[in-house]
């Protein structure tokens, strides 16, 4: 009787792991299905620094990024990737650039395509700015610098 059990209790064993191990695939899907998903994505921010580390690391992920030192920049290469019918499927900016702010940019980017999700990143923390217009303009606030994994599991929810 203890052998059945014993061998009752190793059968389900071998079952138990692969539970524990489903887990961690979502977590390991979107990585794989990233380079399934290249992303065409404009990044804004007047710290040419910053915009050179989120190319490279969104690069990584296997999307196609576009950079613009600030506000006024990144619109006229939005418009003219529109122009070319190569829109860019996602934009990220900064909230706080000398000659526009975020939420500027976000206002201008819906008003000329406003299925295009935006994406603004503050350094002041994650935190309600821009009153009730914000929410019909921006889709996600992010912490500056993000963490690059979550968000570019947030740039493939937002565009699935």
């Amino acid at each position: 009787m203890d052998n059945a059990l014993t061998g009752t209790y190793s059968d389900r064993r071998p079952t138990s792991p692969p539970g524990p191990q489903a887990i961690p695939l979502p977590n390991t899907a979107p990585a794989v299905a990233s380079p399934q998903r290249s992303l065409r994505i404009l990044c804004i921010d007047d710290d040419e620094q910053f915009l050179e580390m989120m190319k490279d690391c969104l690069s990584h992920y296997q999307h196609q990024v576009r950079v613009a030192s600030g506000g006024k920049y990144g619109i006229e290469l939005f418009c003219t990737a529109i122009l070319k019918s190569e829109p860019f499927e996602v934009v990220i900016t900064d909230l706080r650039m000398p000659d526009m702010d975020g939420y500027l940019v976000a206002q201008v980017i819906k008003a000329e395509s406003p299925h295009t999700p935006v994406i603004v990143m503050t350094g002041d923390g994650v935190a309600g700015g821009g009153g009730g217009s914000m929410a019909s303009t921006v889709d996600a606030v992010v912490g500056k610098p993000p963490h690059m994994q979550e968000l570019n599991e947030l740039l493939l929810r937002m565009t699935a």
